[in-house]
């Protein structure tokens, strides 16, 4: 978790940015939106222990929307990349990890070719 000052600082930059953007379009800012940028600017350089609970709160609020959205990150990396692969792999008839039954093997033993060599340096 960050410190309350840092939270006070990033807030009053999008609270800026929030603020500024109907400039960008000839507008005029949202005044209340300053304001309480403004306030939230000298609290958290005048006394940041004031902002310790709604840091907290948005620290416990970004553990929340993690857990709800890596499962779901993590599910769209899989159909997107490795669903796809393993479908055209199959239907070409490949076998990478040599996995497949053969029936008619004495044994799966892969027979080495050289001696190992010492694990004294192994990196």
């Amino acid at each position: 978790m960050g410190s309350e000052r840092a939270f006070g600082l990033v807030f009053t930059v999008v609270f800026a940015l929030i603020a500024l953007w109907p400039v960008m379009n000839g507008n005029s800012p949202r005044w209340i939106v300053l304001i309480l940028g403004a306030a939230l600017l000298a609290v958290s350089i005048l006394k940041p222990s004031v902002l310790r609970t709604p840091n907290r709160l948005w620290f416990k609020f970004g553990l929340f929307l993690g857990a709800i959205m890596a499962p779901i990150v993590m599910a769209l990396v899989f159909l997107v990349a490795f669903l796809p692969i393993g479908l055209i792999l199959r239907i070409f008839g490949k076998d990478l990890l040599s996995i497949r039954m053969d029936r008619e093997a004495k044994s799966y033993w892969i027979a080495r070719e050289s001696d190992p060599k010492p694990m004294k340096l192994q990196y």
